[in-house]
């Protein structure tokens, strides 16, 4: 659905990255969700980048990072934490690998 109000809030989102570089959500349960095209230069300096986008969504001490070139997990290691990796194939018949970190 592409509603007058969905599209609304896309535009201003969108305006929003443009202007400053990057948005900031505080979503229910605690999850921050950032969205940003800051890119850092040759100098170690932020810079709006065009083709440069990345989302990170925190709670507490867990972040999951995805932008143009990574995807990341980071969390603190409690000594007891399981990471499980699995892979599987979807139904395009594409090869999927999974990571789980409890």
């Amino acid at each position: 659905m592409n509603t007058p109000k969905k599209r609304k809030l896309q535009y201003l989102l969108i305006s929003q990255l443009l202007e400053q570089g990057s948005v900031k959500l505080v979503l229910p349960d605690g999850i921050t969700l950032e969205i940003g095209i800051l890119q850092e230069d040759e100098d170690g300096e932020l810079q709006k980048a065009e083709d440069y986008c990345y989302v990170v969504a925190t709670r507490g001490d867990r972040s999951t990072i995805l932008d143009s070139f990574n995807l990341g997990l980071q969390y603190q290691s409690t000594g007891d934490n399981i990471v499980c990796e699995d892979e599987a194939v979807d139904d395009n018949g594409r090869l999927m690998r999974t990571l789980d970190v409890v």
